[in-house]
Formats: C-alpha cells, structure tokens, sequence
C-alpha cells in the first residue's frame, strides 16, 4: 500500500486511486470509485460509485454514491460526479442517481457544510456553497455561485438560478430565479443579490438592468407575461436579463412569488 493510505483503509479492488491521493484511518473505498490526485479522504468517510476530482477534501463521515432514496430504483448502474476543489464536510450524504446512466453532479469548487443531503439526480453547479443541513431533493438543479442557506428545504425537481442566495430555514416547491435575494417559508424573492453580482464582475449598468426586471417581474401590477413584454422593450439585453427570461419561460414547477409587504427592490 501506498504511504498515502493508512493500513486500516478499506479499499476494494475495483476502486482507480491516483498517485497523491491521501486515505486516513477507517475510510472505506467500495465498489467502482475514482478518486484523482491530490484528494483527501478522511476518517470513516465512505464511497461508492463515484467520481471525485481533483484536490478534494471529503471529510469524517462523509456517504458519497450511495443507493439514492427511491423505491422505483433497483439497483441499475448509476453514480455520482464530484468536481475538482471540492470541500464535503462531516456526515454530508451524496446519493447516486436512479435510472440506469443517470448520474448526481456536484461541479468544481463547491462546499458543502456539515450534514447536507443531495439527494439523487442532483445537477449543482461550480463554486456553489450550501450551509449546514440543507435538504436537496431528487432532481433539483443550483446554478453557478449559488449560496444556500443552513437548514433549507428543496422540493425535488425544483431550480436555483444562478448566483442566487437563499437565505436559512427557507423552503421552497417552486423554482428560485437567478440573481434573487430569497427567503421565508415558502422561499419568496426580496431583492437582487447586489453583493453576490458585485463579487462576480456584473457591471453597474448590468446590475441596474436586472434590478429593473425585478421590479417589473415581482414588484409590479405586471403579469409575468406583460412583465417580459415591457422588459425586452424597455430594457439593454444583456447575457443576464436573456437569462433571467429563459430560465421564467421553462420553468415547470412556476417560479416563486414575491414578498408580501413590499412594493419594489431596494437594493
């Protein structure tokens, strides 16, 4: 064995282990695992059928790959994905998909704090972080640089926009949009996430712009139709207002309400 791997390691034959992977005492490495270079597996954390990239750190406890919580899955050929750069905290569980060549992503430098579930099927994109003891149904889809609050709850087959935040103990049945400020229960949309944008290179002028499409989207007499209607008259296109229409107009869950008790944006 490797120096990188201590002696009580349980590793199974089938597993692809790269040189530089380290294994602490305990871990188990079952059936059909790939582990890249420069990860870190730490004690009594478990894997199987999975990938994981590249400089990852999979913490004490951590269950990644197994059976997803379905009863129509039986046992077909599936796995999970985890990016490179990757941070999965104590006792995070990464369900494998359901459906035979289905696969539950987890993109490129995302953390994932102590006690997360995501469940099977899952699409989470790059750098996304979900705070402690967020619940993620079957089926749900995060866009890049979205930040999830502690303790949220995510209806299976629902979406989170790009650079969203959701604030904690929010839940939500219905689509996020992205760039939203979210929070209550139901997960209502508050403002833009301004800080977020900021963070991501969004211009002022492109800022400006998606704070007007809110207002006339949540914050206004408008219909969501009519709402699109004024914002491609009235408003500069840009990448994030296509995106914002795109992601309203193939919503099939609907995308969530705004708040009561407040007539428009305000930051």
């Amino acid at each position: 064995m490797s120096n990188n791997i201590h002696q009580t390691a349980i590793i199974d034959s089938s597993a692809i282990i790269e040189d530089g992977v380290k294994i602490h005492p305990y871990a188990i490495i079952g059936q059909n695992v790939k582990i890249s270079s420069g990860t870190e597996i730490f004690p009594q954390a478990y894997l199987e059928y999975c990938e994981i990239g590249k400089n990852c750190k999979i913490s004490c406890g951590a269950i990644i790959g197994t059976p997803p919580q379905d009863l129509g899955y039986k046992y077909e050929p599936t796995k999970v994905i985890i990016g490179d750069g990757c941070l999965i905290r104590e006792h995070v569980t990464v369900n494998r998909a359901s459906g035979e060549g289905n696969i539950t992503q987890i993109g490129n430098e995302c953390m994932l704090m102590i006690g997360v579930h995501v469940a099977h099927n899952c699409n989470v994109g790059n750098n996304v972080v979900i705070a402690n003891i967020a619940l993620i149904g079957g089926h749900v889809t995060i866009g890049d640089y979205a930040f999830i609050g502690g303790s949220t709850v995510f209806h299976q087959n629902t979406r989170v926009g790009e650079m969203t935040i959701v604030g904690g103990f929010t839940g939500t049945r219905q689509d996020l949009p992205p760039y939203a400020k979210i929070d209550g229960r139901e997960g209502r949309v508050i403002g833009i996430n301004s800080i977020g944008l900021k963070r991501r290179g969004v211009t002022l002028e492109e800022r400006s712009a998606i704070k007007k499409a809110f207002n006339y989207l949540w914050f206004s007499d408008y219909n969501t139709k009519n709402a699109i209607e004024k914002i491609r008259e009235e408003l500069p296109s840009n990448k994030y207002i296509e995106n914002l229409i795109e992601f309203i107009l193939t919503s099939k869950r609907g995308v969530t309400k705004r708040t009561f008790k407040q007539d428009s944006v305000d930051d």
